[in-house]
């Protein structure tokens, strides 16, 4: 069995699903990451789905990822949300874990935000900082491109210089300063997960260029660069990582709070840099 043939189909199948029941074709697509679901409440959702109801689409098991598809016009914008990511420690085909980028592509979608949580490695960063990510260091153990390249989604090669838009994280650093929001940049390492990482790790990913480090996006990037989508991700500094004296120890319940403080802030940003896309 060709099994990027049959990948193809199931992104056709899940697309001609929600397709068949959209209010509108999005120009806009955004991922939302852990904690950030709740900013859903402040935006008028035109349609919604359930992950779990699409063919081929499978819901996260991660708290806070809420499993939502939600359709909703942000300044003239027609949007599709993804409440929810799948992560590679879920335990997911790397194939599975970037589907949704594929689909939102399928669609109609050509830009493509996305939020996370992350660890601070940068000694000027603070817990509650949202950075801009320019750039990343792939440290995710499976790459979303591996095996036979599928033509129909992108070239066998795809350049990764400008895998964050220049223009578009400009832009929403723009934006950030007439909300009275500093908008950082740093280069993120995306690693696989779950464990957090050890102090030796995280000297190690400071001394390599890594500003920032978490369990997503990266491969989601690579994909929808793939694709030819245009691409900007958002991290909302969880906690602090570097210099080792400042660690403290980490938890779940910890990420999330962060998060959902810092979340009408970033979705107050989100609305402004999807004007980016008119």
């Amino acid at each position: 069995m060709d099994l990027h043939r049959e990948e193809f189909k199931k992104v056709q199948e899940a697309s001609h699903w929600i397709n068949s029941s959209m209010p509108f074709i999005p120009k806009a697509s955004i991922i939302l990451g852990t904690g950030m679901s709740s900013w859903l409440d402040e935006l008028n959702i035109i349609e919604e789905f359930k992950i779990k109801d699409v063919p081929h689409m499978v819901p996260p098991t991660v708290e806070t990822h809420q499993g939502r598809i939600c359709f909703t016009m942000i300044n003239e914008v027609p949007t599709i949300i993804l409440a929810g990511r799948l992560h590679y420690y879920e335990g997911h085909p790397m194939s599975v874990v970037v589907r949704p980028v594929r689909i939102l592509y399928s669609l109609g979608a050509r830009h493509l935000l996305l939020t996370n949580a992350s660890g601070g490695l940068n000694p000027e960063f603070e817990s509650g900082d949202i950075v801009a990510i320019r750039d990343h260091i792939n440290l995710v153990t499976e790459h979303p491109l591996r095996g036979p390249n599928d033509d129909r989604w992108g070239p066998r090669f795809p350049d990764m210089k400008y895998a964050y838009d220049p223009d578009w994280l400009a832009y929403a650093k723009e934006k950030g300063e007439s909300l009275g929001i500093n908008i950082k940049s740093g280069v993120y390492a995306g690693l696989p997960g779950p464990s957090l990482e050890t102090p030796a790790e995280y000297q190690y990913l400071y001394r390599i260029g890594a500003d920032l480090v978490g369990m997503s996006t990266v491969p989601e990037v690579i994909t929808a660069r793939h694709l030819g989508m245009k691409v900007l991700a958002l991290s909302i500094v969880t906690n602090v990582c570097y210099p080792p004296e400042r660690i403290k120890v980490t938890t779940v319940e910890d990420v999330i709070g962060m998060v959902e403080k810092k979340a009408i802030a970033v979705g107050n940003l989100i609305q402004e840099v999807v004007n980016y896309i008119k």
